[in-house]
């Protein structure tokens, strides 16, 4: 006979699982998982790399154009550093502004952020490359 005063865990089957109880794991996984508390973490993530973004796109705009010598190219096709230069940043405030954007409809865009966060990246380790010369 089943005892009825013990809540007993079930699988997607609807099949139990040997009277193992996981209440207590469901009541601690709630919070964790909750629509607020992702909410938080999207928003938080979002400032972060907005004030991490700002602060490379700062020292990118006030350190000059200082480009790379174009490569020889063996047809003579070479891309203008004027036409490169400026993508990273562009890319990083294009990013962020789609990703607040869905956000600001109902919607978490993490690919944007996380684009955003490469962009910042690549940002960042040219500001590093440079000070190793």
């Amino acid at each position: 006979m089943r005892d009825d005063t013990k809540a007993s865990a079930t699988n997607e089957n609807g099949a139990e699982l040997g009277g193992v109880t996981l209440e207590p794991e469901v009541e601690m996984q709630d919070p964790l998982f909750s629509s607020a508390l992702s909410s938080i973490c999207y928003w938080s993530t979002i400032l972060l790399l907005a004030i991490v973004g700002a602060y490379m796109i700062r020292w990118e705009i006030w350190r000059g154009a200082q480009y790379a010598l174009p490569a020889n190219d063996f047809w003579g096709i070479t891309t203008p550093p004027w036409l490169i230069a400026p993508l990273a940043p562009l890319g990083t405030l294009l990013s962020l502004g789609q990703a607040v954007w869905s956000a600001l409809r109902g919607r978490r865009a993490w690919p944007m952020v996380i684009a955003a966060g490469g962009l910042i990246l690549v940002l960042a380790s040219s500001r590093l490359l440079e000070a190793s010369r």
